[in-house]
């Protein structure tokens, strides 16, 4: 991934970068691009897929816990715009 990718994909997302920032971003990018390229060499003939990863060895997964979250007027007082009941976001698709 080269600077003019890292400044595309930041003007779609709003994102404000730095030179330095693109740089760094081009770079950390990259190196995890050609690391998903080594795996994509990997022989996975015959091997099936997961429906879910395994725990790590003695490791034991938590127990799911339903939680209430927030209520309605909570989570839009939080909002930076809302109106109508609703969440106000910019329009991004014409």
């Amino acid at each position: 991934m080269d600077v003019a990718q890292i400044r595309h994909v930041a003007e779609l997302a709003e994102l404000s970068l730095t030179e330095e920032e693109e740089k760094r971003l081009a770079d950390e990018i990259g190196r995890i691009v050609a690391y998903v390229k080594e795996l994509d060499a990997i022989d996975t003939e015959g091997v099936p897929p997961t429906a879910h990863v395994p725990t790590a060895a003695g490791a034991e997964a938590r127990e799911d816990v339903v939680q209430a979250g927030l209520e309605h007027d909570e989570a839009l007082a939080q909002a930076p715009r809302a109106e109508h009941g609703g969440f106000v976001v910019p329009v991004f698709v014409e």
